[in-house]
C-alpha cells in the first residue's frame, strides 16, 4: 500500500475517520468538499473523502464514487466508511468499488465497540438490540429493517462470515479462515467483532494476506489496517496505576479491558517491592507493544494495616514501569488517593496544570514539575466515575500525547 483514501457517505463520518487515522499517528488530509475532484494522496498519506452519498439517489451516489474512483491512480488503495447502523448505500457503494478494483476483496466490519456496536453471528447489535429494534427502525431517510448484515449484499455479492469463534482465537486463526474464504473466491467477507481487540485481531489478520481488502467499516477497523499497511508507528500505552481495590475500580477495569488491550500486573498480598521488581521486569519483557493501557494494581485481597505499604509499592513499581517503558507510555493514569499521593512524592511532582474534567471528579491534566514534567496524567477516586470512566480516562489520555 502507497497511500489510502476512505471513501465516507457523509461529513461526520470523513471526520470520525479522520480522526481515528490521525490517532494512528498515520499524516491525513480531510477533504470535506470534492465537487471539484480530489488531489490524489502523497507517499504515506491518507485521504477522509466525504462523499456526501447517503442523501443522494442511488444512481446519484453510483456517479460521486465512480468519479472519485476515476481520479484516485490504482496504487491508492481504497476503503469505504459506512454508517454505524448500516444507513446509506452499502451494497450499491461496495460493489461500485469492486467493479472498479477487479482484484480486491471487502471486510465488512461493522462493529465500533466504544460505541456500543458490535457484530455477533452475523448480527449487528446496537446497545444489545437488533437494529430494527432500536430508532435506528425509525429512520425517515433510512429506516433499517434487518440486523443480518450478509443479507445486505444478497444475491449480487455473495458473502461469506468470520466468526466470533475465529476471530477470538488471534490474527493468524483469523488470517488462516479469510484465505481460505478469499481463495474460493468470495469477495465480500462479514467479520464479526465484539470488542475493539476483536478488531485488532482482524485489521492484522487482513494487512498479512497477499489480498487486495477494501475496509468498509465506521472507522475502527480501517485505522488498525491502514496503520498496519502504511507502517504508521504504534500507537502508544497508558501506564494506569490503580491503588483501589473497590468492586466499582474492578466493574470499571472489567469494562475498558472489554474494549481496549490490556496487559496487567497484579501486586499480591503481602508482597514485598523486593519481591515484586523481578516479577514486574518479567511481566514488562513479555508485553507485545500493542496494548492500550498497562495496568499495575493491588489483589482485590485486602491485608489489614498494609494499605500504606501497598500505596508505597505501587507507586515505586509505576516508577519502575515508567523508566524501563520509557517512549512506549502516553500518559499516566492514577486512581485511589493516597497512592496518587505517593506516586507523585515519588516522581517529586508538586505542581499539575488542570485541562479537562473527563467525567465528574475524574481530572485529567500535566505535571508541570520533577522528572514527569510535562507528562499527561489523570486522578480519579476509587469510587469515582461512571463503568466506563477508566476506559474514557485511557482514551484521554491516548488523544492528549498520540
Amino acid at each position: 500500500m502507497k497511500a489510502f483514501a476512505a471513501l465516507c457517505d457523509d461529513l461526520t463520518g470523513s471526520s470520525v475517520q479522520a480522526i481515528l487515522l490521525k490517532e494512528r499517528g498515520l499524516p491525513v488530509r480531510q477533504v470535506i468538499r470534492p465537487e471539484g475532484g480530489i488531489k490524489p494522496p502523497a507517499p504515506g498519506e491518507v485521504l477522509s473523502v466525504n462523499c456526501d452519498t447517503r442523501r443522494l439517489s442511488p444512481q446519484e451516489a453510483e456517479a460521486v464514487i465512480s468519479r472519485l474512483l476515476s481520479i484516485l491512480p490504482p496504487d491508492v488503495a481504497v476503503g469505504k466508511r459506512v454508517d454505524t447502523t448500516l444507513r446509506g448505500h452499502l451494497l450499491l457503494e461496495t460493489s461500485t468499488i469492486l467493479a472498479a478494483r477487479p482484484r480486491a476483496a471487502a471486510l465488512v466490519v461493522p462493529a465500533y465497540p466504544p460505541s456500543g456496536r458490535i457484530t455477533v453471528g452475523g448480527y449487528h447489535l446496537l446497545d444489545g438490540s437488533l437494529l430494527e429494534r432500536t430508532e435506528a427502525a425509525r429512520d425517515p431517510l433510512w429506516p433499517i429493517r434487518s440486523s443480518y448484515v450478509p443479507g445486505y449484499f444478497g444475491e449480487a455479492l455473495p458473502c461469506g462470515q468470520l466468526p466470533m469463534e475465529t476471530v477470538k482465537l488471534g490474527p493468524k486463526a483469523a488470517a488462516s479462515a479469510l484465505s481460505e474464504i478469499l481463495s474460493g473466491g468470495v469477495r465480500v467477507i462479514a467479520c464479526d467483532a465484539m470488542t475493539m481487540e476483536d478488531i485488532e485481531n482482524i485489521a492484522g489478520a487482513a494487512a498479512s494476506l497477499p489480498f487486495e481488502i477494501i475496509p468498509v467499516d465506521p472507522g475502527p477497523f480501517t485505522a488498525a489496517f491502514v496503520a498496519r499497511k502504511l507502517g504508521a508507528p504504534p500507537s502508544r500505552a497508558v501506564l494506569a496505576v490503580i491503588g483501589s481495590a473497590s468492586a466499582k475500580t474492578a466493574g470499571q477495569i472489567a469494562w475498558a479491558e472489554a474494549r481496549l488491550k490490556c496487559a496487567a500486573f497484579t501486586l499480591t498480598p503481602g508482597e514485598s517491592l523486593e519481591d515484586a521488581l523481578p516479577k514486574l521486569k518479567s511481566f514488562i519483557e513479555g508485553l507485545g507493544g500493542d496494548e492500550d493501557f498497562v495496568l499495575i494494581r493491588p489483589s482485590r485481597q485486602v491485608v489489614a494495616g498494609a494499605e500504606e505499604a501497598t500505596s508505597a509499592s505501587l507507586a515505586a513499581l509505576g516508577l519502575e514501569a515508567l523508566h524501563s517503558l520509557g517512549d512506549r507510555v502516553c500518559g499516566i493514569l492514577l486512581s485511589g488517593g493516597d497512592t496518587a499521593a505517593v506516586f507523585f512524592e515519588a516522581a517529586d511532582a508538586s505542581s499539575l496544570a488542570p485541562l479537562e474534567e473527563i467525567q465528574p471528579l475524574i481530572m485529567g491534566g500535566r505535571i508541570l514539575d520533577g522528572e514527569l514534567a510535562g507528562f499527561p496524567v489523570v486522578t480519579k477516586g476509587g469510587l469515582i466515575g461512571g463503568e466506563d470512566g477508566i476506559f474514557r480516562a485511557v482514551r484521554w489520555l491516548k488523544k492528549e500525547r498520540n
